[in-house]
């Protein structure tokens, strides 16, 4: 709002000389007067002709009207300095007042005088200041408070004491952008005893509402705070709703909820010991395994369950204790011991719990038995004990057969022999690894051909087979396949017996065979060629039948 206000430079001027010259006139005509009837009793009583009083009052008259008409010039240009001095610091207050009024609140007055005027001057440029200085605060107060309230993520509706909408703030307006279907309506309508308890009595009310926007699938829930506004100098006080919205956070909150549960349920389903010990030794929690197996009271903060009693039995610390170490080291520590109090091996891994500052503030023990694994450790440990006599036991033997054991490959490559196969072919086991079979047991090229095919293919060798080597030794190979679940072919054993004693013996019972088949044929030529007596044939036959008798037997043999 900006006053009009009128330049007071020319009447102010205009009354002071018309003034002036109103008081100068009827003075000037006053004292004429007055003088002239003074001078003309005087002369009169002094005797002087009515003529000459005549002429003197004319004289008299004519020069003091041409005085005081002069007098009066002159006070008139005397008085329009002065007022002139007068008026213009006073312009030029008008001025200033006229431009602050026009929103030009930089104008300052200069008036170089100490008198009234001057001081009016600098108490007009003080307020000024003041004003400006004022205005520029309530300018950025504004500012601030509209920011303010143009970055508050609640909403805030103003209402009458008619509950009539007085204004909102950007919030409504993101969310109506949003759900053009939602209405201020509906968060006045389930506030109503609310907000007239609020502007009864100045009660502070909160409440949770939900809305689904319409043609949607979302539950909004809002809190709204319902609280009474009355500035100074209102009649009627207003009411503002301020409207959160905590769909987000109370999906959070029942996220958290529902992990704490989880966490709970999971820790409380964990089969080892876990308990969370503070830094003076107190079990401030435990799992339900803990807890039986501990046997522990109330587990809370403040409670005195001191860890040492219930996992040693001992009223204090034990020395030497890896977790109570760890209070000192702040590492980890893994250990397994036995704990006759428990009766029973534990493996135990005792983690620190650090603060911010990277203090040790507790611990984390994490118990687990092992009794049942250290008895399964002791029985493999024996088994093993076992299995490597036993292993010993079979190298012994291995080493100890007089046959000659070979194991090949697929590719024919020996990988272990026995030691008589060392002394027969006179080598050390590093130079006969890694060589093939063939270059030890002499073959034929279509033998060493066929087997290699054979074992390509993945089929077996020759179950039995005699081999005769360059020095005219026998040799009985046996072959056994080793295979894997699906039957195939990993390697083979080889098996070999020197029967070069029993091949001479069994040439020299061809021999003697053939030579006993000669001689029956003698006998038979010559019972042909005998004649005579039939007992003595008769002892031949049964001679011949002893004969046969035992070439049958050397043949099986």
């Amino acid at each position: 709002m900006t006053a009009n206000i009128n330049s007071p430079e020319s009447s102010l001027r205009t009354k002071i000389q018309l003034s002036l010259f109103l008081i100068l006139a009827f003075g000037g005509v006053a004292i004429n007067i007055i003088l002239h009837k003074v001078i003309y009793q005087t002369l009169s009583n002094a005797g002087l002709s009515p003529l000459i009083l005549e002429n003197i009052s004319k004289q008299f008259t004519i020069v003091g009207t041409g005085v005081t008409i002069a007098g009066i010039i002159v006070v008139l240009s005397i008085s329009s300095l002065i007022a002139w001095s007068v008026t213009k610091p006073l312009q030029k207050l008008t001025d200033g007042m006229l431009d602050i009024t026009h929103g030009n609140l930089s104008t300052r007055i200069h008036v170089n005088s100490n008198d009234e005027v001057g001081q009016l001057a600098q108490g007009f440029n003080a307020m000024a200041s003041h004003v400006e200085e004022s205005l520029h605060a309530l300018s950025n107060a504004k500012q601030y408070t509209d920011n303010i309230l143009m970055s508050v993520p609640s909403i805030l509706i103003a209402l009458s004491s008619q509950q009539q909408v007085l204004s909102t703030n950007k919030a409504y307006e993101r969310l109506y952008s949003q759900f053009p279907s939602i209405q201020i309506s509906q968060f006045i309508e389930p506030l109503q005893d609310q907000i007239t308890r609020s502007l009864e009595t100045g009660e502070t009310t909160w409440q949770e509402i939900q809305l689904v926007p319409a043609h949607t699938r979302q539950h909004l829930i809002f809190s709204i705070t319902v609280s009474r506004v009355a500035e100074s100098g209102q009649k009627d006080p207003m009411v503002l709703l301020t409207i959160t919205d905590i769909t987000e956070r109370k999906k959070m909150r029942e996220l958290i909820l529902q992990s704490k549960q989880d966490w709970e349920d999971t820790f409380n389903t964990i089969p080892d010991m876990v308990t969370i010990h503070d830094k003076d030794y107190n079990i401030i929690q435990a799992n339900n395994a803990a807890r039986e197996a501990l046997k522990l009271p109330k587990v809370d903060f403040g409670v005195n369950n001191k860890c040492f009693k219930f996992y040693h039995g001992t009223e204090q610390a034990p020395s030497g204790c890896p977790s109570c170490n760890c209070y000192n080291t702040a590492k980890p520590a893994t250990f397994e011991l036995y704990e006759p109090y428990l009766k029973k091996f534990v493996e135990i891994r005792s983690i620190p719990r650090l603060s911010s500052n990277n203090e040790v503030i507790g611990l984390i023990h994490i118990v687990r038995d092992i009794s049942t694994r250290k008895k399964i450790e002791e029985e493999h440990n024996k088994l093993i004990g076992e299995i490597t006599k036993a292993k010993m036991e079979w190298e012994m033997t291995f080493d100890s057969v007089t046959e000659f054991v070979v194991l090949i490959d697929n590719d024919l490559t020996i990988t272990r022999c026995n030691k008589s196969f060392q002394k027969f072919v006179n080598k050390g086991i590093g130079d006969i690894k890694g060589g093939h079979c063939y270059n030890f047991f002499p073959c034929k090229d279509d033998q060493v051909a066929l087997c290699k095919n054979r074992m390509s293919d993945g089929c077996e060798l020759p179950a039995k087979t005699d081999l005769q080597t360059s020095d005219n030794h026998w040799l009985y190979i046996s072959h056994m396949p080793i295979q894997d679940e699906r039957n195939k072919l990993l390697k083979s054993v080889i098996i070999a017996t020197d029967v070069t004693e029993l091949k001479s013996a069994q040439k020299k019972v061809n021999e003697s065979e053939q030579q006993l088949h000669e001689k029956i044929n003698d006998l038979e030529k010559f019972y042909d060629m005998a004649i005579g007596r039939e007992l003595k044939m008769k002892n031949l036959k049964k001679e011949i039948k002893k004969l046969n008798s035992e070439i049958l037997s050397s043949r099986e043999n």
